[in-house]
């Protein structure tokens, strides 16, 4: 059996600051019980109780201060809460750039504080079906990526509807778009949707993209008919 209370941890505390006998409530509660022994009593018997229990002649009455259970009013820190509540959260956020995920671009660059991964991967709770289900080992295990071994830096998506390109423009500061995304921005701004530049309303045929993807449907074609 594991130490502590056997209810799920509903009556667990904490004591990740100063100990409870030892914070500024304590203290003051301590205070409070030696000036009242010494006004029972009727006589000091010149005792050193140590510099937080001097007498005190002048008691505070209906006052959070006078109370000695309230963390109110006092000098010092005030006691934290000691009550846990346990909560878990499931983190699945693979923390992966999404703009350069979706479109091969990122505005940031090398800055970008996220990953920066154009692969393709099931989720952990499918992996893990698979191997209860036993199947996991007989597939192949490079069959969730996307292979992206593509030398040059051309997107495969657009960066503004984030869908495969049609009839794909180039402008002068080399971003590409979707020819009637470019047009429809372009009437809403003269500026470059990536890097805000002034784009002059040149919107140029790629023909560098429009070649890989021509490419692209060819080999897709061959394998279709293999």
């Amino acid at each position: 059996m594991s130490s502590g209370p056997q209810d799920a941890g509903a009556t667990s505390i904490t004591e990740v600051d100063t100990e409870l006998d030892r914070d500024a409530q304590a203290i003051f509660e301590r205070k409070l019980a030696v000036n009242k022994d010494v006004k029972e009593k009727g006589d000091d018997d010149k005792i050193y109780k140590g510099i937080n229990n001097y007498q005190s002649f002048y008691e505070k009455r209906d006052t959070a201060q006078g109370n000695a259970a309230s963390g109110s009013v006092r000098h010092g820190p005030i006691r934290a809460p000691a009550n846990i509540r346990v909560t878990t959260r499931w983190d699945y956020q693979p923390d992966i750039c999404k703009d350069y995920k979706e479109t091969g671009f990122c505005g940031f660059g090398d800055s970008c504080k996220f990953l920066h991964d154009r692969s393709d991967y099931k989720h952990g709770w499918q992996l893990e079906r698979e191997v209860d289900a036993g199947n996991y080992d007989k597939q192949d295990p490079h069959q969730y990526e996307v292979d992206s071994d593509d030398d040059d830096d051309l997107p495969f998506a657009c960066f503004i509807c984030r869908e495969p390109f049609t009839n794909p423009v180039v402008t002068k500061c080399r971003h590409h778009f979707c020819e009637s995304c470019a047009l429809t921005h372009y009437k809403k701004s003269k500026r470059c949707y990536v890097c805000n530049q002034a784009t002059q309303g040149v919107f140029n045929p790629a023909k560098d993209l429009i070649k890989k993807i021509n490419e692209s449907k060819q080999n897709e074609e061959a394998n279709q008919r293999e």
